[in-house]
C-alpha cells in the first residue's frame, strides 16, 4: 500500500518557524502529537471490534478482555522508540495503538509456535488509513494556528486573553 503525501516541506517550515520563537519540544507536544493522538484514536473503535473476545470468560477481575485493554497513545520519539523498525530519526511524533502487552495479545497479533497469527491491530489501522490521514490534516489546520495564537501570547504579553 503506497500514500502520497503533499504539503510536508510547507509543514516543516511553519513548525521550525514556531520553534524558533518557543521550545520546538512544546511546539511538537501543543500541534504534531496532539493532531496524532486525535488521528489515531479513529482506528480505536475498529480496532475494539476486532479483537477477540471470548464469550465464556465472563469474570474480568482475573484477566480482562483483550479489548479491554487497547489504548492509543502519541508522544515525540524516544531513543528506545528510534529503536523499532517502524519509527526513523527524523519523526517529530509517533501514535500507537497498541494492547497490553501480554502473551495473549503477542500470540493474537504475531502469533507463535503452535498459534498462527491473527492481527487485528495492524489490520485496524490499515483498514483506516484514509481516515487517520483526513484526521491528522484536519487536526493539523486546528492545531497549528492555536499554537502560534499561544505562542504570540506568550511573546506579546499585550496580546494576552483577559
Amino acid at each position: 500500500m503506497k500514500f502520497q503525501l503533499e504539503g510536508f516541506a510547507e509543514f516543516e517550515r511553519t513548525l521550525k518557524e514556531m520553534g524558533q520563537m518557543y521550545r520546538a519540544d512544546l511546539v511538537a507536544k501543543g500541534t504534531v502529537v496532539r493532531a496524532a493522538k486525535s488521528a489515531m484514536d479513529v482506528a480505536l473503535p475498529d480496532a475494539i471490534m476486532s479483537a477477540p473476545f471470548d464469550e465464556e470468560h465472563t469474570d474480568t477481575t482475573i484477566a480482562p478482555h483483550l479489548r479491554d485493554t487497547l489504548k492509543v497513545e502519541a508522544r515525540i520519539p524516544s531513543d528506545k522508540d528510534k529503536k523499532s523498525d517502524y519509527v526513523r530519526d527524523t519523526d517529530v511524533a509517533i501514535a500507537v495503538l497498541s494492547a497490553k502487552a501480554s502473551a495473549v495479545s503477542m500470540s493474537q497479533e504475531f502469533g507463535n509456535a503452535r498459534t498462527p497469527a491473527h492481527p487485528f491491530l495492524r489490520v485496524s489501522v490499515e483498514r483506516n488509513i484514509p481516515k487517520i490521514l483526513d484526521t491528522l490534516k484536519a487536526e493539523l489546520e486546528i492545531e497549528i494556528p492555536n499554537m502560534a495564537e499561544r505562542i504570540a501570547r506568550k511573546n506579546n504579553p499585550s496580546r494576552r486573553k483577559r
